[in-house]
């Protein structure tokens, strides 16, 4: 969670400097070629915001392959697989480095342009921009469907089950539940975008270059997915705490707040003592 709010962060950064610095260009132009700059000025904020936005993915495909290996060694993960989260998280800033720099390779820094974020409609990239959307929207149904099938898996109680894969198959409920709006609204955003970027390139050559950027620019709806994927994770991490909270009478009347872990704690040290 953290890091695909890194990946968020830094997309909302560079999108608001860009937008920002659009606007300036707006207010203080004297010509006509003062609107218009090579695209090699803009290079580098491509670069970061399309990582993190391919990064987004690539998280939540590290998050569907930990929580995949959670539900098939549910009584082994939490003393054997300490070291995958390191893993994941070069896999995913590396993959979307990657991917990126793919995309990029043909860019020509001389090419004109009028706004950074007009990826899909450039000429040197365009091509393979689409095909890494492609790619992203392929993944992120992949990533929807096996989301469903493990919260449906680790749904089925296995009465027979030990301490730690009890345990362990709660907190894959606990996780799934928590990352399951961000997969699900991430996958809802990029399929309306690509599917309508998809239709307007259809129609470029029934219109001018100009006209197709500018409606290629805003149909950019990322700016606002990137607020909207900020506000669900602040909502899901503050209401799955709420819900592992639990209340416990004492033989007084009064309440006292423990958590899932807690409750088991003696039970499961034991069990972590055994394991080493």
């Amino acid at each position: 969670m953290i890091l695909l709010t890194i990946f968020i962060t830094l997309f909302s950064l560079d999108v608001i400097f860009v937008c920002t610095r659009q606007v300036y260009i707006a207010l203080t132009y004297e010509n006509d070629c003062d609107l218009v700059f090579d695209t090699g000025s803009c290079s580098i904020f491509r670069r970061v915001a399309l990582t993190c936005f391919v990064g987004v993915t690539t998280t939540q495909f590290s998050q569907m392959l930990e929580r995949l290996i959670a539900t098939v060694l549910k009584e082994r993960y939490e003393f054997q697989t300490q070291w995958l989260g390191f893993l994941f998280v070069l896999f995913s800033v590396l993959s979307a480095i990657l991917a990126i720099e793919w995309t990029l390779w043909n860019e020509n820094p001389l090419e004109p342009m009028t706004h950074c974020l007009a990826y899909s409609a450039s000429a040197s990239i365009g091509e393979r921009m689409y095909t890494v959307f492609f790619g992203i929207l392929a993944v992120d149904l992949f990533i929807l469907i096996v989301f469903l099938v493990l919260y449906h898996n680790n749904q089925k109680k296995v009465l027979t089950a030990g301490l730690n894969k009890k345990y362990q198959q709660y907190e894959n409920l606990v996780v799934l539940r928590a990352l399951f709006p961000m997969v699900f609204l991430n996958t809802i955003f990029v399929s309306t975008y690509i599917l309508t970027a998809v239709i307007v390139r259809s129609f470029r050559n029934s219109m001018s270059i100009t006209n197709y950027k500018l409606i290629a620019i805003n149909t950019f709806i990322f700016p606002y997915v990137s607020f909207l994927l900020s506000v669900t994770i602040l909502f899901t991490t503050r209401s799955e705490f709420k819900r592992r909270q639990q209340r416990k009478l004492k033989p007084n009347g009064t309440f006292t707040t423990q958590t899932y872990f807690n409750q088991y704690q003696r039970q499961w040290s034991v069990i972590s003592d055994r394991k080493r």
